[in-house]
């Protein structure tokens, strides 16, 4: 597997990056593409068009390559990767989300993919700021196999919170996901999902919730419990909201969820993914260098097991970005030395990772790597 990344600013450079990554025979079969809305989708679009090879884009709240001579983090640009690979070893398709569930829209998606390939995995990118994380990937385990790799993350706007997407070189959508099925018996998908938040306060039931929105805590309305506890403005949130999520504590193990939208008129608050009626949950923050610490720590741990691939992909939470500011280079940068390969990526609402245990899940708050190899 080979491949060539890009940083653009304006939309109207895509073309010609790509005629300049095509000039030495390189021949892509695939682009991955992550977007700032203020590139210009529409445009973007244009360009993408009358492209010879696949494509599956999101747009961002930040981006992210490292190849040795580039900067590692990037703002109101575009990251552009483009993949070559020895056969038929993956396919594309996005999927319309308006007026279907989170869980009905993941299972079209393994449907799909297990229709592809005997034993598909997963590279998945999802727009809406209503789109339920947790549910996309239980349809898609539901219907692929338990056993399923995804790896993925949830669409960004510049954290302006009103308006995310998906896309593929014919259409752009604000409620949908973007999938790349892999052959898994061709193509090697494992990594890891790094968090290191920790929990602050007391501990609290969620007392009245559907799905990924939550109406009450303790029996007071959940904006309120927020407001109290946070001592912010009901006008911060969503915004701050992802730099506090909820740390719920499910089957022996600690899941965080980000608040990606507020309804004030009922006072309650949009997760990025499930919180469960009766679960028991307490606010969660970042405690400083200490989660870079602990990511570094990790990438190490993982490189030791998997010293070798042709391709990194990284998906790290907006919040990471916020809490952590220009430290959070640390943990590309060392992603990048252990490897050798670049590093491209963007800063999400909300991530999707297989993790060392070979169990995947949806998180908030997590610095989630991929590396992809052809067997």
């Amino acid at each position: 597997m080979k491949s060539k990344s890009f940083v653009i600013k304006q939309a109207s450079q895509f073309s010609q990056e790509v005629s300049r990554a095509l000039a030495d025979g390189f021949n892509p079969d695939l682009a991955v593409i992550f977007s700032s809305v203020d590139i210009g989708l529409p445009g973007l679009q244009e360009a993408l068009h009358d492209l010879p090879f696949q494509v599956a884009g999101c747009s961002t709240c930040g981006e992210i390559f490292l190849s040795g001579d580039s900067n590692g983090v990037y703002q109101h640009s575009l990251v552009a990767t483009l993949i070559e690979t020895r056969g038929n070893y993956f396919k594309t398709r996005l999927f319309d989300g308006t007026q279907v569930s989170s869980y009905e829209l993941g299972k079209q998606a393994g449907e799909w993919g297990k229709s592809q390939f005997e034993k598909p995995s997963f590279l998945i990118l999802v727009s809406g700021l209503s789109a339920n994380g947790q549910e996309i990937v239980e349809g898609i385990l539901d219907s692929a196999g338990n056993d399923t790799i995804i790896f993925g993350g949830l669409a960004g706007d510049d954290s302006a919170f009103k308006e995310t997407f998906v896309f593929d070189n014919q259409r752009l959508l604000n409620n949908g996901i973007s999938v790349i099925a892999f052959d898994d018996s061709k193509v090697m998908i494992t990594g890891i999902a790094s968090s290191g938040w920790v929990g602050i306060g007391s501990d609290k039931m969620i007392t009245e919730a559907r799905g990924n929105i939550v109406y009450t805590i303790d029996h007071k309305h959940a904006l309120d419990v927020y407001l109290e506890n946070l001592s912010i403005n009901e006008n911060d949130l969503p915004e701050i909201g992802v730099e506090y999520p909820l740390l719920i504590k499910r089957n022996g193990k600690e899941i965080l969820r980000a608040v990606v939208g507020v309804n004030k008129e009922d006072r309650s608050l949009i997760f990025a993914g499930t919180v469960p009626k009766g679960s028991l949950v307490t606010f969660s923050t970042s405690p400083g260098f200490e989660v870079v610490e602990h990511t570094k720590t990790e990438i190490r741990k993982f490189h030791d097991l998997n010293p070798d691939f042709d391709l990194l992909i990284l998906f790290s939470c907006m919040a990471r970005h916020l809490a952590l500011g220009p430290v959070i280079s640390e943990e590309i940068e060392t992603a990048f030395r252990r490897w050798g390969k670049p590093v491209s990526g963007y800063f999400c609402y909300g991530e999707i990772g297989t993790n060392i245990n070979q169990q995947c899940d949806f998180y908030n708050e997590t610095f989630t790597l991929a590396g992809l190899k052809e067997r």
